[in-house]
C-alpha cells in the first residue's frame, strides 16, 4: 500500500514538473538537459528511451518496471515524447509523435483508467500526422 501511495504521489510530482518545464522559456540545449533530467528522475536513461522502437521500449519496461507501474510509467513516457516532438524538428519529431502515439495507444488499451487528455493528444498526433504525410 505505501509503495502505491509513493508511486502515485510520484505520477503527480511528474504532472507538476513537466508543467513548469512547458512553463520555462529554454533554449534548446537547456531544454534538452531539462528534459533529460526529466527522463532520468522519472522513467530512465533519456538517450536510451527516446532512440529505442516501440517493441524495444515494451521490453525495456517489461524487464525495468514492477508490473503495477508498467502502464503509468509508458503513460509518463508517452507525455515525455510528446513534450518533446513539440519542439524539436522533423523528421524526428514526427518520429516522436508516432512513439507517442503508440505508447498512448498502449496504455489507452490497457488502463483500467479513461483519460480525455490522453485520447484528444492521440487525436491531435493522428491529424499531425496525416497532414505531414499529404504531398
Amino acid at each position: 500500500m505505501l509503495q502505491r501511495d509513493y508511486f502515485l504521489r510520484m505520477i503527480q510530482e511528474f504532472a507538476r514538473a513537466l508543467a513548469n518545464f512547458l512553463e520555462k522559456q529554454h533554449d534548446d540545449e537547456k531544454r534538452d538537459r531539462e528534459m533529460a533530467e526529466l527522463y532520468r528522475q522519472y522513467v530512465g536513461d533519456y538517450g536510451l528511451l527516446r532512440n529505442l522502437s516501440v517493441a524495444e521500449t515494451m521490453t525495456y519496461a517489461h524487464d525495468t518496471w514492477p508490473d503495477d507501474e508498467r502502464i503509468e510509467r509508458l503513460g509518463i513516457l508517452a507525455e515525455l515524447l510528446y513534450t518533446a516532438a513539440s519542439y524539436k524538428q522533423a523528421p524526428l519529431c514526427l518520429m516522436l509523435y508516432e512513439k507517442a502515439y503508440s505508447l498512448y495507444d498502449y496504455v489507452d488499451r490497457h488502463s483500467d483508467t479513461f483519460s480525455m487528455s490522453r485520447r484528444q493528444k492521440m487525436k491531435a498526433i493522428s491529424t499531425l500526422l496525416a497532414d505531414a504525410t499529404r504531398p
